[in-house]
């Protein structure tokens, strides 16, 4: 072994704190397409995948029927005027490719993962899933179908109806936010709908293309041939997102089974959206509540008190003005209200004690890591980037919310407390 590779087993490694790592995301190059449309992407020669992303603006919020977004959008791929859905489907599966169809809140679009070698074979039929969807009757019926099928039965998990019910009752049932589908949404969608919002808002030139792992020349001209010569069209404009129209009580109860013996809690409040000044204080203090293993809530209603096998926190940034909270567990239906008091007693110690430091290094280690493994190769970096792309920030925004989930103090941290974990805010759901 040589000098340089020897190593002294007699030593222990030193132990470096992940709060002491410094962050960075591997700068990422652009281009535009000739009629503007911006691609972004990070180079990585060693690769032989790419990863591609074409996102455009038609997600939920552009949608009056409440399924008009992911309807389209899950329906585009299922025949165009050249290829049905079987080739569609038989031609990705031969490359050993992967499309992953989405329609998010704000943003729907398709990521695609192949091998490099088939990009020229790739592209096209990607181009031709975008811009040339025929949205066969029979495709439509077979998607009405298995759709309400799954409804039907998911209508029957107590899970499922409290996460519906949480966001009604936050937002309002005709909130973008807040709506969810019923069976007679399904009945109602047909091809001409899905046609127009079509071509509506897919329009290439308001798309954002992002890629990661072996870009060379020929990629990026490839990328201008299909999707770079479509005419300039005006982008739809951003719908403005209307305030929450809350329930009139705190506190609901509905009865999917009488006999049930495990009940759904869901707690939550709106919050204000990540551009708020205390947005990355929020998350932070979320971790502590209940977004970890040894979280307070965990530690308290599953360790201490056995009341479930897990129970957290998360905080959903539906946009940049308006967020949720929202505490999520399972419980057997006799502790489902002793289960509610015991979170809202974990809401007022953290308003009523500071965070020992022990214990909030320990968060922000975990935190940190986190971050770190999601970060992991070409393909999350650039996922990284979209979703600060998306939001209109940058690499400074970035480096803002990790330093200051370095730097939080306790006092901090009970001081946002104070302002947003009052349990009088928090809106109640529970489903037996």
């Amino acid at each position: 072994m040589s000098e340089a590779l020897a190593v002294n087993r007699t030593l222990r490694p030193s132990i470096t704190s992940p709060v002491s790592f410094d962050i960075r995301l591997k700068p990422y190059a652009s281009i535009r397409l000739d009629n503007g449309v911006p691609v972004y992407f990070l180079q990585a020669d060693h690769y032989e995948t790419i990863y591609l992303d074409i996102v455009f603006p038609a997600g939920e919020i552009y949608a009056s029927h409440v399924l008009e977004a992911s309807a389209t959008n899950a329906l585009m791929k299922s025949g165009t005027s050249q290829h049905s859905a079987r080739e569609i489907n038989e031609t990705i599966e031969f490359y050993g490719a992967y499309l992953d169809a989405y329609a998010e809140t704000q943003v729907a679009g398709f990521g695609i993962y192949m091998l490099s070698k088939h990009l020229t074979a790739l592209l096209p039929l990607l181009f031709e899933i975008l811009t040339d969807p025929v949205f066969p009757e029979e495709e439509i019926h077979l998607y009405q179908q298995t759709k309400k099928q799954q409804l039907r039965i998911n209508l029957k998990k107590s899970d499922v109806v409290a996460d519906r019910l949480i966001d009604e009752v936050l937002f309002g049932k005709t909130h973008p936010y807040g709506r969810a589908a019923q069976e007679s949404d399904y009945d109602s969608l047909h091809r001409d709908m899905l046609k127009s919002f079509h071509q509506q808002h897919y329009v290439l030139p308001a798309a954002k293309i992002f890629m990661a792992g072996k870009i060379e020349d020929h990629v990026l001209n490839l990328l201008n041939q299909y999707f770079g010569q479509s005419a300039s069209q005006h982008a739809p404009a951003t719908p403005t997102v209307p305030p929450p129209v809350p329930a009139d009580t705190h506190q609901l109860k509905h009865t999917l089974d009488e006999e049930a013996l495990q009940a759904a809690v869901r707690i939550a409040r709106v919050l204000p959206g990540y551009q708020h000044e205390d947005f990355n204080l929020l998350s932070l203090l979320n971790v502590v509540l209940g977004g970890y293993f040894g979280s307070r809530l965990m530690s308290n209603i599953r360790e201490e008190k056995g009341y479930t096998y897990g129970i957290h926190s998360l905080i959903y940034p539906n946009d940049a003005h308006y967020a949720s909270w929202l505490v999520t567990a399972e419980v057997g239906r006799q502790v489902a209200e002793a289960t509610t008091q015991e979170v809202y007693h974990e809401f007022r110690r953290l308003m009523a004690e500071p965070i020992p430091q022990d214990e909030l290094l320990m968060v922000k280690n975990y935190l940190i890591g986190s971050l770190l493994g999601r970060l992991d190769g070409p393909v999350q970096q650039i996922k990284k980037w979209r979703s600060l792309i998306l939001k209109n920030q940058n690499e400074q925004d970035y480096a803002r919310q990790i330093q200051t989930f370095k730097t939080a103090t306790s006092e901090d941290l009970l001081d946002v407390a104070r302002r947003w974990l009052l349990p009088d805010v928090f809106y109640e759901v529970i489903v037996f």
